[in-house]
């Protein structure tokens, strides 16, 4: 086995032995077994580095400055055995799709892109649920979009829930070539008991993609964990316009990193979660300008009912050397009940004085009247309700470059406000 409980510290033991944690410990001994037919000996290497990284580190706690607000104790409780989640992947033509055991023997896949994709798999960061997954996952997905490539067809990619009793893992590579234009969809959160996946982007110089997340479920509440990243570095003049929707969990961790990495390069992030009976949903972002004449908007949105709580941590971070970059964020709450609980952490970075930088959060309700005035017109109380929160909600993916992402964002904030309901504050 890569590693055990013994190696942890005494005042962690007791966290440890969670039934889950034990899970997790016992999965090693069959991953072992698996990993070794992988032939990238590098992904191999790092599977066990990350692995004795983990166990000391313990699954995170409150204690934690990143998750004070996020206890993941009931993760603990119950035993699910650790798989990888099936993850089924539609690509328009001329995009190549394949598995990292794949990639060597493949001669369509140019020596500069096999680089790029082991160097894009290689990113280190602190995220402990990417690092996680990239510990039991033995074969990440790669997609290939080629230089020059334009479609309006989107990538689609569903992450497919595994049986209940399961924890499944799932990582997908993407490296969107010079000058193309790409759109992307990504599905997940639907039908799991937990599900942990990650998604490693690289835009190359000039390229452009629309990026949707949607974390849903399947039109009641999920019961399920869902911790999923994304980590995203953007090339020279090259465009990203993300939009992140999530709604369907019990709770929901995402972390989004991007990294502007080239002069020009521009990146949109927006977002929106919405909130209602119990649910968890939780956000970190973290927009890193490494080279200046960089560009970077953010507008975040959180929308709760019922006893619901959300947190937004987001952090812009612009180098020193970062000269003549600009960042712009938001973050702006709806409240619909008393019970609701909210925290908001947009924060600031900046090592160089020439610069544009702007960030705030506000913390808003619905106003009686506007209800009133609507349904003195004919629109009951349930569709005032609805109609008021999806203006306030839409603007998280009217930004999108693509028609298609755009109404399928729309049409899974309308499906998660469908009854939504609201009291007077």
């Amino acid at each position: 086995m890569t590693g055990s409980l013994s190696s942890l510290p005494e005042t962690q033991k007791a966290h440890a032995n969670s039934p889950q944690w034990m899970a997790l410990s016992e999965a090693l001994v069959s991953r072992d077994r698996t990993l070794r037919l992988q032939p990238e000996i590098w992904w191999r290497e790092q599977a066990i580095e990350l692995t004795s990284k983990w166990i000391k580190q313990g699954l995170p706690t409150t204690r934690l400055e990143e998750w004070k607000y996020t206890s993941l104790v009931g993760l603990h409780a119950r035993k699910r055995t650790v798989a990888e989640s099936p993850v089924d992947i539609l690509a328009p033509s001329g995009v190549r799709v394949l598995r990292l055991s794949e990639l060597e023997s493949d001669s369509s896949i140019s020596i500069y892109e096999k680089s790029q994709i082991r160097s894009l798999l290689k990113l280190k960061t602190n995220i402990y649920f990417e690092n996680l997954a990239k510990s039991f996952v033995v074969d990440p997905f790669l997609i290939f979009v080629p230089n020059n490539f334009h479609s309006e067809t989107p990538i689609e990619i569903s992450f497919r829930g595994v049986p209940m009793g399961q924890w499944g893992f799932a990582i997908v590579a993407l490296i969107v070539g010079e000058n193309a234009n790409a759109s992307m969809i990504e599905s997940y959160g639907s039908k799991v008991d937990v599900q942990t996946s990650a998604t490693f982007i690289q835009l190359e110089k000039n390229a452009k993609l629309s990026h949707l997340r949607l974390q849903s479920g399947d039109g009641v509440l999920d019961q399920g964990y869902v911790l999923s990243s994304a980590h995203v570095r953007v090339g020279e003049q090259a465009q990203l316009a993300a939009a992140q929707v999530s709604f369907g969990s019990r709770l929901s961790r995402e972390d989004l990193t991007v990294e502007l990495h080239g002069v020009g390069a521009d990146a949109t992030t927006d977002g929106v979660f919405i909130g209602r009976a119990n649910q968890l949903l939780d956000h970190h972002t973290n927009l890193v300008h490494c080279v200046g004449l960089t560009t970077s908007r953010q507008v975040y949105k959180g929308l709760l009912a019922d006893e619901s709580r959300g947190v937004f941590n987001g952090r812009i971070a612009i180098a020193k050397h970062a000269v003549g970059s600009s960042a712009a964020q938001m973050n702006r709450n709806l409240l619909l009940s008393k019970k609701v609980e909210l925290d908001t952490k947009p924060q600031l970075e900046i090592e160089n004085d020439d610069v544009k930088a702007a960030h705030g959060a506000s913390i808003g309700k619905l106003e009686a009247e506007h209800l009133f005035y609507l349904q003195s017109r004919g629109v009951s109380m349930t569709g005032a309700i609805e109609m008021l929160a999806r203006g306030f909600a839409y603007e998280a993916v009217g930004r999108l470059n693509s028609e298609t992402l755009r109404k399928r964002g729309s049409a899974a904030i309308e499906s998660a406000l469908t009854g939504i309901s609201w009291e007077t504050l």
